[in-house]
């Protein structure tokens, strides 16, 4: 299962694709028009990139992604964004028109399957708690930012509790220039006087109203009929409420910046905390908290605040479950992997440190005073230190919140239709994500972890439940063992036999002495295992999994294995391996079938991303 995390075998490192296409001076084409052309375009390949390059600015030339064309769940678009771009204008479809809402006949099996594979993340995330933010350049992106708003209806429906933080960073800029203003920044921060305040609110209030009308349009009637469903008594039959129920406030509290290095930052803010039993009576209501970048003083001042400042704090406060933020072309140019476990998140902070010594557009004293910390246990919570050092601040983000107890953080680059969708309820997602917990730890066993496991194994056999293996056939069968690990300690176990072709050609494996520690039982760890082992099936070549069991067949059959009768007599079993079956035991057969993987998941290590 995904949605979050899980380690192969090696880490995945996303591919970056140049653009080839300039930037020319042509106005926008209409939306429609750009869609038939991104449609038409064929999605390239996918490629390994190396190791992401922490010396690249991003002023770096535009990179995007691009899913296999034999698995077209999602694609990316290209934009080649300015700091202020014009807005286009939105195009509305005819909604007599079922071009857009129906599914080609022929994607109608693609369509189930992915269906039946994003159901346990549905079931997993219904009722968590994620907050997503959302910069002011992806909301000045009218096609990026309605796409957006679609999934985030989605995924209210789906039952997810949301907290959206809204930054607004070019929309203030643009009313700066409204005004005749230049905007000002020191380290990472805007210096925030009373004329900019005014261009701050106006921003800030005019995003808020933009999101809130937005989540209030009502669903298409070809696509849904908006009718309540009545009781035989009641007169009221037609619902006229919007479909998210948006709730905003005086959540955020904050304190002036104050005068750091001699320069008087004004109102810029920092954030002081969040109204945790406020926004979780909402969230508990069924209503979407939207935040924005402003925070409010003790001493009743509006400030200006950083978006990522709200989100990181709101998500450790409330002790979300997720924390996603939408990024561009500012995290997409580092090429990080698919999974960033936290030691190698706090290791690529280490190193942004090391090369902005080097680099003249870096402050020289913040990153010498930062780098005296090897350890980072005090300066990786410092927002400005890392503005000032010009590092990503979603990147921070979500290695602050991850490091101060959120599950999982989620970058995920706006220009990906149906990101969010994608990055939530399939496998491998589709951006990066940070995470700090135990699955981690699987991997293929060694010869450290052999007393581990006889001692994990033994109760098991001494209850009869299991086999009796001795301490040479275990080391004999070594090679073949995947543990899940965790601080040094040996958690799970799992045994992949390849057993050839059977008498009906079909190539089997055996799933074998498969255990987890009762300390551990119930937290998730045995289906990750289990998901992880029939990754590494599926890149043998293996296409049904064979399990003999006498006691836990529960279990298995909840993850779709199936009875096929006693195992001794049974004709599924290769000729071989039916022989050495003990007769005696009378163990049961169960059969799980495995899909044949494509070209991209053979590719790719197994368990990449595993778990919710």
């Amino acid at each position: 299962m995904r949605g979050a995390v899980g380690v192969g075998r090696g880490l995945v490192f996303q591919p970056c694709l140049c653009s080839t296409q300039p930037s020319s001076g042509r106005p926008p084409r209409p939306q429609a028009v750009q869609s038939q052309a991104a449609e038409a375009s064929e999605a390239p390949a996918w490629q390994h990139a190396p190791r992401y390059t922490p010396v690249q600015r991003a002023d770096a030339p535009p990179q995007r992604l691009t899913l296999p064309a034999e698995r077209p769940l999602g694609s990316w678009e290209a934009y080649r964004d300015p700091l202020i771009e014009t807005i286009d204008e939105p195009t509305h479809a005819d909604p007599n028109s079922q071009s857009e809402d129906r599914i080609d006949p022929e994607h109608l099996p693609q369509f189930v399957r992915f269906f039946r594979h994003a159901s346990p993340y549905i079931e997993g995330h219904r009722g968590r708690t994620f907050v997503v933010v959302i910069p002011g350049a992806v909301i000045a992106r009218q096609r990026l930012y309605y796409a957006l708003l679609e999934d985030l209806t989605v995924l209210n429906g789906l039952g997810i509790k949301l907290v959206l933080v809204l930054g607004a960073s070019q929309q203030i800029d643009l009313q700066l220039l409204k005004r005749g203003l230049e905007p000002h920044y020191k380290n990472g921060y805007r210096i925030t006087d009373a004329d900019t305040m005014l261009a701050v609110m106006e921003a800030a209030g005019a995003t808020r109203t933009e999101m809130e009308a937005n989540l209030s349009k009502a669903l298409a009637v070809p696509m849904l009929r908006r009718h309540a469903r009545s009781s035989v008594d009641s007169q009221q039959t037609v619902n006229y409420s919007p479909p998210v129920r948006v709730i905003s406030g005086n959540y955020v509290t904050g304190m002036r910046r104050g005068i750091v290095d001699g320069v008087d930052f004004g109102a810029t803010g920092k954030v002081r905390g969040v109204q945790v039993d406020a926004i979780q009576q909402q969230l508990d209501l069924g209503h979407v908290v939207l935040l924005s970048h402003l925070a409010y003083s003790v001493a009743g001042e509006v400030l200006n605040c950083n978006a990522y400042d709200v989100g990181t704090r709101a998500a450790i406060e409330l002790q979300a479950d997720k924390l996603l933020c939408l990024t561009l072309d500012e995290v997409s140019h580092l090429r990080l992997p698919q999974w960033l476990p936290l030691p190698e998140a706090r290791q690529l902070l280490l190193e942004h440190i090391t090369a902005c010594r080097d680099d003249d557009e870096c402050n020289i004293d913040i990153a010498n005073r930062t780098i005296g910390d090897k350890e980072l246990q005090r300066v990786e919570l410092d927002m400005d230190s890392w503005q000032a050092l010009h590092f990503p601040s979603a990147v921070l983000a979500a290695v602050v919140s991850v490091k101060k107890g959120v599950k999982r953080a989620h970058l995920v680059d706006a220009r990906v239709d149906g990101g969010l969708l994608l990055e939530l309820y399939t496998r491998d997602g589709a951006g990066t994500m940070v995470s700090a917990d135990f699955y981690e730890g699987i991997r293929a066993a060694g010869p450290q972890d052999l007393q581990a496991i006889q001692e994990l194994l033994q109760p098991l056999q001494d209850a009869g439940i299991m086999a009796p293996r001795s301490r040479g056939q275990l080391l004999s069968e070594l090679a073949c063992f995947t543990v899940v690990e965790r601080d040094s300690k040996v958690l799970a176990c799992c045994l992949l036999h390849d057993l050839g072709s059977a008498e009906d050609g079909i190539h089997c494996g055996e799933v074998a002495a498969f255990c987890v520690h009762p300390s551990y039982r119930g937290t998730g760890r045995g289906d990750s295992l289990l998901d992880y082992v029939e990754q590494i099936a599926r890149q043998q070549g293996i296409e049904r999994l064979m399990l003999l069991t006498t006691r836990t067949a529960d279990w298995f059959q909840q993850r779709a294995f199936t009875l096929e009768g006693p195992a001794h007599s049974s004709c599924l079993l290769p000729p071989d391996r039916r022989a050495r079956v003990n007769a005696a035991r009378n163990s049961r057969l169960y059969t799980k079938r495995l899909h044949q993987l494509d070209e991209y998941e053979r590719q790719s290590p197994a368990g990449r991303r595993i778990g919710f």
